[in-house]
């Protein structure tokens, strides 16, 4: 919801049927307004469709900016929308919405959709785009409002030491393990981590995960990232993040899988450990609930590994680990809990589309008010709950 309007962001990873000759958001995002009842728009004259029932209408697109990117395997995947969290109105972002978008080998996008045509902030506008990209059934000709992209991040890590990120166009590929960023989500609260030596000042964090299917060495990595910085440029400001730590399940390095996994060279899809996607959940603690480093707060992050199950991760811990030069040992120590579900050994679990063997196919991964549910293609959902959210049982996280 933007300022009492509701708006639908939809992410277009189409290349086949995009020209990008004519300004349309090649790999981007369709930025749609709710018009339902009780939107301003209803009674806005010239808008399609006003003074009928609910109404979806286009009115304008966000896309990476593609000069900024070093080519390679390029769309958007999963994005999350936002409004700023700081609570410092000195700050430019300060009340503003923002798109967190995955983009594969462009790493984290940042856009700007605070001034999205709208139907109170800006009536003229919102009619004109409304209408003409009705009346241009969406084609960017007509069509031409677009997000600012306002910040990027594609800092991947270099496994192999030869001084540039690993990628597809920069060399140890390595099935994307750490540049397919496929899921990205900013952390509800700013949170802070003085208490760990990291900051005086709130911080905004961003997760982004990479997805994989086929390895010759790890599982696919995690990253957490410094969204806090920016600088003015011309008037506008950038978002300036930084990476604090990545992680990866304990001991990845010491497994494959895939076609690509000279072990084990599978190429159907019945074995990943790739991350996929996750949830984050900030708790407000006291000396009694309090699972991590103090601070007033706590911080998990829970994710869907497809066939590694589920797994939860403590933020405070990786951002202050008690080795962070070692990266396995990192991993472990802020490894809070693992979950895999799994059929009756020795029976295989039906499924139309894949042979998944006896282990399910964990896609999707929610915390809601103490529990958290995990979602599998084939075998339906679980419901689990963590020893530490105890506490929260019920209560809105």
């Amino acid at each position: 919801m933007i300022d009492g309007e509701w708006y639908l962001f939809i992410a277009n990873p189409d290349y086949e049927q995009c020209d990008d000759a004519i300004g349309e958001a090649c790999g981007g995002v369709t930025i749609a307004h709710l018009n339902l009842d009780g939107s301003a728009a209803r009674n806005l004259p010239g808008v399609p469709a006003s003074g009928l029932g609910h109404t979806i209408i286009k009115v304008g697109e966000y896309e990476v900016s593609w000069e900024t990117t070093r080519g390679g395997w390029i769309y958007i995947h999963d994005m999350t929308v936002q409004l700023w969290p700081g609570e410092d109105p000195n700050d430019p972002r300060y009340g503003h919405t923002f798109i967190y978008g995955s983009y594969w080998e462009a790493g984290l996008r940042i856009g700007d959709v605070t001034d999205v045509p709208h139907p109170v902030n800006s009536p003229e506008e919102y009619t004109l785009h409304a209408t003409l990209c009705q009346t241009g059934q969406g084609n960017p000709i007509q069509c031409r409002w677009r997000a600012e992209e306002v910040g990027l991040w594609m800092d991947f890590l270099d496994l192999d030491d030869d001084g540039q990120p690993d990628s597809g166009t920069t060399g140890n590929e390595n099935g994307g393990r750490v540049s397919y960023i496929h899921y990205a989500e900013p952390f509800p609260n700013m949170v802070d981590l003085s208490h760990v030596g990291y900051s005086d000042e709130p911080v905004h964090l961003v997760t982004a995960a990479v997805e994989v299917l086929s390895t010759n060495v790890g599982t696919g990595i995690i990253y957490l990232i410094d969204t806090t910085d920016y600088t003015m440029e011309d008037g506008q400001f950038k978002f300036k993040p930084k990476l604090i730590r990545d992680w990866e399940i304990p001991y990845a390095e010491d497994h494959c899988y895939g076609e690509d996994c000279e072990a084990f060279p599978v190429a159907d899809e019945w074995l990943l450990f790739s991350p996929h996607n996750l949830d984050s959940a900030y708790f407000e603690t006291d000396e009694t609930t309090d699972q991590s480093r103090g601070g007033g707060w706590d911080g998990r992050l829970y994710i869907s590994h497809y066939h590694a199950g589920l797994w939860v991760i403590d933020v405070e811990t990786l951002v202050d680990p008690t080795n962070p030069d070692d990266r396995t040992a990192t991993n472990f120590e802020a490894t809070v809990g693992w979950y895999l579900p799994h059929g009756e050994d020795g029976t295989e679990i039906q499924s139309s589309f894949y042979s998944f063997s006896w282990s399910p196919f964990l896609w999707a991964v929610e915390h809601h008010n103490g529990l958290t549910y995990a979602s599998c293609i084939s075998t339906g959902l679980y419901i689990v709950q963590l020893e530490a959210d105890l506490p929260y049982l019920g209560t809105v996280v």
